[in-house]
């Protein structure tokens, strides 16, 4: 049996995993190597964001730039963008750390965020990834991970 890395991910969170097969067991050691949470997933958008004074600049006397001072309708896709985009670079950063020991790569991310996370790693990357999960295995643990595989 070839080693393996394993990620899995959904939007405010992604966890890597090492998994190391022995030839003396039946079982794989399963072995948790990195976890990272996003700050943009997770709370409140009343938390991170605020109305107080000087968020909407362009009222002071002297100042002749118009700016819009409405609200951010699309605040909830944008930070969900972002945090797409830093669990992918997180991703890139992972599987470069662990592609000299010739490990095979599976990932699993949530469905509504696989193909998004997909398209942002770098091509390399990518094509080291030997299977693909659209599900949410953040919460499953040792070797139960392995049979959605």
């Amino acid at each position: 049996m070839r080693n393996k890395l394993v990620l899995v991910s959904d939007l405010g969170c992604l966890k890597a995993y090492k998994v190391d097969y022995d030839e003396l067991s039946t079982n794989p050691k399963v072995e948790l190597i990195e976890e990272v949470t996003t700050d943009e997933a997770d709370g409140r958008l009343s938390d991170k964001l605020t109305d107080q004074a000087g968020r909407f600049p362009g009222g002071e006397r002297g100042y002749h730039v118009v700016r819009a001072n409405g609200e951010r309708h699309n605040i909830t896709l944008e930070l969900e963008r972002r945090a797409i985009g830093y669990l992918a670079g997180k991703v890139n950063h992972i599987v470069r750390n662990h592609e000299n020991e010739g490990r095979s790569v599976y990932l699993a991310a949530v469905k509504e965020i696989n193909n998004q996370i997909l398209n942002r790693l770098e091509p390399m990357v990518r094509m080291q990834i030997e299977k693909n999960v659209p599900e949410d295995l953040t919460k499953i643990r040792g070797t139960r991970l392995l049979q959605h595989f």
